[in-house]
């Protein structure tokens, strides 16, 4: 894949949004135009009494509102050909760079998981950053559940929505255009949350249709008075605008109540509702994406129609705070009366599904940000799932290694399924784990990997390389690490399939206490016949093929001394590793 689809893409949507920047500017002459001549034609109303100076008025008014909410429309399709000019922009550097630039999950980092910690899957550069294009936070809470907590059966029908999603760029990238025209803060979601749980009735409905004498007894007062002038219709006109001022203003309170919610969602509600829309519009062949597509409609409605609703009622509940504006519309219509009545009737019939519809995007944008990844990165394979506990794999490599300076490997764990891997320190013995760990947990998320053939089964991942002291718990590294050991014994005792990564573990004990303890482990898991690999330096350990030579596999990263330099090649090897490089580099660099 050239990279320079990206660019030609960011190219066209930035002349789409220089178009719409100067539409704008004609629009914000024409709202202006009409205003002027609204309060003109009010002028001459109170001059002459003319009544078709008030038809006016409100004909240029009504044009101005049309006006304001054009503008607003076009001003959100400018700020979404920019959001789309900045999406190509950044997946061009990151094809470049392989630093992506997106957010990095780390308030779902928890150092007691079995293994994202380890794997540094939330931090800077990390695995989430890499994959994550969700513009809301329900997408990336989906896709740190996919990535922690995948649901294991349904794997296959991931594989086959990714797939199709990889291929769909325009939509993957609309989805999060949509979605990113409004930062979704944190406070603002909780009270649209807190607005759902709350009650339902704002107006009784016997009690709205009786105000609503008032309004239209208000026009036909007014109509009147056009037609034929008569003073004493001009006079009650009068008094009934006044008294409708007067019950908009008995129900401030509520009105205010419902605009502490509004100010803070209706824009993310109408970016929820664009993005609704592009998947209800879209036509998907995998079964998992028609099944979400399914649950957007609702007795003939669809949820971005009523989404688009409920920010359409929300925004016109705003209007209540530009004074002019207020006084016109519920001095003639009583209008906030009924946004509020229309609110409460939407929320009692359609609240309770929000909360699944945004879950939804989630879903999709989780799944979209898998189907980027293969996109961008044509020579990954899609997994084979085995029924059978089988780990096996072709030029398998580490996704977070620039493509150039990537090293892959072939890897198979079948009759021999636990590894004791051996070699001097930079051979790359870390990466080579992480390398394993981070591609299994793709491969549980249905996701592409980074390998020509990857057949696997959905193991249960533990990892113990990267262990933290908690001086909140009076732990030591050691003490800490013993308790991660801790859990893996625990875990293989609930009898599931595990697949277990340790990096050189007991760093924080002599030579040979931690020899002893190593060997004791293995020994330990071997009894439960599981799937792992661990990394030392003791090469004393890989003596246990002897004692299970049908269970483990010896293998080795080698490093070699070639003038007067030392060299890695990163290739996996069979056997053990007897090179030793920290003394000849201590020497190198004259630290002794």
């Amino acid at each position: 894949m050239s990279p320079t689809i990206y660019q030609e893409k960011a190219a066209l949507f930035h002349k789409k949004f220089n178009d719409l920047k100067q539409k704008l500017g004609w629009l914000s002459f024409v709202r202006l135009l009409s205003f002027l001549l609204f309060v003109y034609l009010i002028y001459l109303f109170a001059q002459t009494g003319s009544g078709f100076t008030v038809i006016g008025a409100l004909l240029f008014f009504a044009a101005f509102l049309l006006l304001v909410r054009q503008y607003g429309r076009v001003e959100q399709e400018k700020q979404f050909y920019l959001a789309l000019a900045q999406w190509n922009e950044r997946e061009d550097a990151f094809l470049k760079t392989n630093s992506p630039g997106y957010d990095t999950g780390n308030e779902y980092e928890d150092p007691h998981h079995p293994y994202s910690y380890d794997l540094d899957l939330f931090s800077e550069g990390g695995l989430f950053s890499y994959l994550n294009r969700c513009s809301t936070s329900f997408g990336k809470e989906a896709l740190a559940s996919d990535l922690l907590d995948p649901d294991t059966k349904a794997i296959g029908e991931k594989q086959e929505a990714i797939k199709e999603l990889s291929g769909k760029i325009d939509f993957r990238q609309q989805l999060y255009a949509h979605g990113s025209l409004h930062e979704t803060k944190k406070k603002e979601l909780e009270r649209l949350m807190q607005w759902i749980d709350s009650d339902t009735r704002l107006i009784s409905t016997p009690w709205y249709y009786g105000l609503m004498i008032f309004p239209l007894a208000t026009m036909g007062s007014l109509f009147y008075y056009i037609a034929t002038e008569n003073e004493s219709a001009f006079s009650l006109f009068s008094k009934l605008f006044v008294v409708n001022l007067i019950i908009a203003f008995s129900f401030s309170r509520k009105i205010t109540a419902q605009l502490s919610v509004s100010t803070s969602v209706t824009k993310i509600l109408q970016n929820y509702s664009n993005q609704l829309k592009l998947i209800e519009k879209e036509h998907f062949q995998s079964a998992l994406l028609q099944q979400y597509q399914q649950q957007l409609a609702k007795n003939g409605l669809t949820a971005s129609k009523l989404i688009g609703q409920l920010a359409s009622l929300f925004n016109y509940l705003e209007t209540v705070v530009n004074l002019v504006v207020s006084l016109l519309l519920n001095g003639l219509f009583l209008f906030h009366v009924h946004i509020l009545y229309r609110l409460g009737i939407w929320k009692k019939q359609h609240a309770h599904h929000i909360k699944g519809w945004l879950q939804l995007i989630g879903k999709f944008e989780a799944l979209g940000s898998f189907g980027n990844l293969s996109y961008n990165n044509p020579g990954f394979c899609t997994p084979q799932l085995s029924d059978t506990t089988a780990f096996s794999a072709s030029a398998l490599g580490h996704i977070l290694v620039k493509p150039h300076k990537r090293v892959c490997n072939d890897v198979l764990f079948n009759d021999q399924k636990f590894v004791i891997l051996t070699g001097s320190n930079m051979s790359g013995k870390s990466t080579f784990l992480r390398t394993l760990g981070t591609n299994l947990v793709l491969a549980k998320a249905g996701s592409a990997v980074c390998a020509t053939r990857f057949e696997f089964y959905p193991f249960d991942v533990f990892v113990s390389m990267r262990i933290t002291d908690s001086l909140q718990d009076s732990e030591s590294l050691f003490y800490a690490e013993l308790k991660r050991l801790q859990s893996i014994i625990k875990s293989l005792e609930s009898g599931r399939r595990h697949f277990i990564i340790l990096d050189e573990i007991l760093r924080g004990t002599n030579s040979n206490d931690k020899r002893n303890g190593t060997i004791g482990l293995i020994r330990k898991m071997a009894g439960f016949d599981t799937f792992g690999i661990i990394a030392t330096h003791d090469i004393v350990v890989a003596d246990l093929i002897k004692e299970y030579p049908g269970f483990i596999a010896n293998k080795a990263f080698e490093s070699a001394i070639i003038n007067d330099e030392l060299l890695f090649d990163y290739q996996l090897k069979d056997g053990v590793c007897n090179t030793l490089s920290a003394s000849y580099l201590m020497k190198k660099m004259e630290i002794i």
